[in-house]
């Protein structure tokens, strides 16, 4: 009867096998215990920093005195520069050495802005600008005209590189601004004179583009 005692143990074992299988996926909390779908977990979205609003740097209008400083150019838009209340002070053969000398010995009445016209007569070297631009300082607003002469290649040969060395001021000192005059009168021909000295409508327009260029 050793085959029965054998088959009661397989029986006895089957049964237990099953009844554990059944416990694992029944009891909570078991290896197999099925508990459905699992809830789906809030998602927390971070409320995004506000960027701060960028600081102008863009320099507010300028309202103060201003002084117009140059050559023949400024003597011929004397008129209508004093109508919106610049002083001026220009002479004909006014050179570029003649400006540092006197602005040099009168940097405490210059005032707070300044308009030059300068390098028509001979022309301007970047390092003649640089060093009128060390009496001048960078707290004052400095306006600076381009050169527009009259055309002549073969007497006036330094309008193109008097006018790069002006415009380049502009990358080096923050407080200056480039008034194109050059730009200006050659599309409109009508404002100036053989002599390159302005016409009455040449007079009205530089005064007009001067005052929003420095008061702007």
């Amino acid at each position: 009867m050793t085959w029965v005692k054998s088959l009661g143990i397989v029986v006895a074992m089957t049964a237990a096998f099953t009844l554990g299988i059944w416990t694992a996926i029944l009891v909570p909390d078991g290896p197999w215990f099925f508990r459905g779908e699992p809830e789906p977990v809030a998602v927390v979205t971070p409320t995004p920093t506000p960027t701060p609003e960028p600081i102008p740097t863009s320099r507010p209008p300028y309202e103060g005195d201003v002084l117009a400083y140059g050559d023949y150019v400024l003597v011929s838009v004397k008129k209508c520069l004093k109508k919106l209340d610049f002083a001026v002070d220009a002479k004909s053969e006014r050179k570029i050495a003649d400006a540092i000398a006197d602005l040099s010995s009168m940097d405490d009445s210059i005032p707070d802005g300044i308009l030059l016209h300068i390098g028509a007569n001979g022309g301007a070297s970047a390092a003649e600008l640089d060093q009128l631009m060390k009496i001048l300082g960078t707290d004052r607003l400095v306006v600076v005209t381009t050169i527009q002469i009259p055309d002549d290649p073969e007497r006036y040969t330094f309008e193109q590189s008097t006018n790069a060395a002006i415009v380049g001021l502009a990358e080096t000192y923050p407080n200056v601004r480039i008034f194109s005059w050059n730009s200006l009168s050659m599309t409109n021909p009508d404002w100036l004179n053989a002599d390159g000295s302005m016409t009455k409508e040449g007079c009205k327009a530089f005064a007009n583009f001067a005052e929003r260029i420095m008061r702007g």
